[in-house]
């Protein structure tokens, strides 16, 4: 009995070390250009390290997440790429060519969660007008990796329809003091299907949504955020999940 009690006394001590040591945030730069082609690219993007004591469990989390990371910046910069290879015209965009330009935050939650939002600000030559979009990264060192939305919740919550009833009405009262009538979009948009709200950031009260141009809104309304205080989603939120510190 006492060498079992010690072996779950180490494991939790080896836990509890594995998940003190800081998760730091630093920012990396990669730059393309083509000339063929006429466009520039620029990228700064998150990523994490533990410090030069970090453990070997944490040092797998490290890559896990700037590996990833990596992947995520890649894909959006070859869409572009993509898109560029296949105009008729390469060389005009006001003489300038093709651009993107890619931005970033990111934040550390309870010290268990990055929460990264990462902003894509392209001009394609000929295209009626440059575009931004936000793509987000959340990770949960203690939980399941990389997070969806769904992971915060408990199961069957109804949360879908939580987030959409308070979406719809915060970009219902926006809209209004803005002087349109959208109702049709945002409803459409910000209806209760998950894949509404795969854009998505913590901080360390709020859930911030995320609704890209178009999605609920004429362009001119660009971006557009809703930020839902976790409190208000208590009942919903899975104890066991990536936000257990809530519960301590």
């Amino acid at each position: 009995m006492k060498k079992i009690f010690l072996l779950v006394t180490f494991l939790c001590i080896s836990c509890h070390n594995l998940f003190a040591q800081s998760m730091n945030v630093y920012y990396k730069t990669v730059s393309d250009k083509c000339l063929d082609l006429n466009y520039g690219i620029i990228a700064t993007y998150p990523q994490v390290d533990f410090g030069p004591d970090g453990l070997m469990g944490l040092r797998g989390i490290e890559q896990d997440i700037n590996n990833s990371m990596d992947t995520t910046i890649n894909g959006i910069i070859q869409n572009f790429k993509n898109e560029v290879a296949q105009l008729p015209n390469k060389t005009v965009m006001n003489g300038l060519g093709s651009s993107l330009e890619i931005t970033s935050t990111a934040n550390v939650i309870s010290g268990t969660i990055l929460s990264a939002n990462i902003k894509a600000f392209s001009a394609v030559a000929g295209a009626a007008h440059p575009i931004t979009i936000t793509y987000t990264y959340n990770y949960s060192t203690t939980a399941t990796g990389l997070l969806s939305i769904s992971d915060l919740f408990i199961p069957n919550s109804d949360f879908v329809n939580y987030l959409s009833d308070y979406s719809i009405a915060d970009l219902r009262t926006y809209a209004y003091k803005q002087g349109y009538s959208i109702d049709n979009m945002i409803t459409q948009g910000a209806s209760p299907e998950i894949k509404n709200f795969n854009a998505w950031n913590l901080t360390v009260d709020s859930l911030v949504i995320t609704f890209n141009p178009y999605q609920v809104a004429l362009y001119v309304f660009g971006i557009q955020t809703v930020s839902i205080p976790l409190s208000n989603m208590i009942n919903m939120i899975d104890p066991n999940g990536p936000l257990a510190f809530m519960f301590r």
